[in-house]
């Protein structure tokens, strides 16, 4: 009998963007390929929060509003690269045009769906795919193959 090797099934998550009437404009589909996405998903949601935390410190130290301003532009670049990063770029391109550029509404309703579906599932997969992978290495078959 020969060895088979197989492929894993693709996991995806789809993303709907809504009008005001709650009727469906656009379905993105999210691939969740824990070996491509799940590395870049947490650097730039460590790099939002970084972000986060220096332009509070600033905008609060600061009364001018050129800092202020800056500060806006930095989150915005950090949320559209987290965007990326998850919906690849053209589909971050349509979810900010979506919006009109409105960043607060933007990151109300899309971060949610990154933090409590896309980050957890990816975790999940992440942990069957260790699971999966340390089977392959039992201890008492490892034994057993070098007497």
């Amino acid at each position: 009998m020969a060895y088979q090797a197989k492929r894993r099934k693709r996991y995806e998550e789809d993303f709907e963007l809504c009008d005001e009437e709650g009727k469906v404009v656009k379905t993105l589909h999210v691939s969740l390929d824990v070996d491509d996405v799940i590395g870049k998903i947490y650097r730039k949601y460590a790099d939002l929060t970084k972000v986060l935390a220096e332009t509070s410190e600033m905008k609060r130290k600061s009364e001018s509003g050129e800092i202020v301003e800056n500060c806006i532009e930095r989150l915005g670049n950090a949320v559209v690269n987290l965007f990326e990063a998850v919906f690849g770029p053209e589909d971050a391109g349509e979810i900010v045009s979506f919006y009109d550029n409105r960043y607060a509404e933007m990151c109300k309703e899309v971060v949610p769906f990154i933090t409590q579906v896309v980050v957890p599932r990816c975790s999940d997969i992440k942990k069957e795919n260790q699971k999966s992978i340390l089977q392959g290495y039992n201890r008492k078959q490892r034994r057993h193959m070098f007497k």
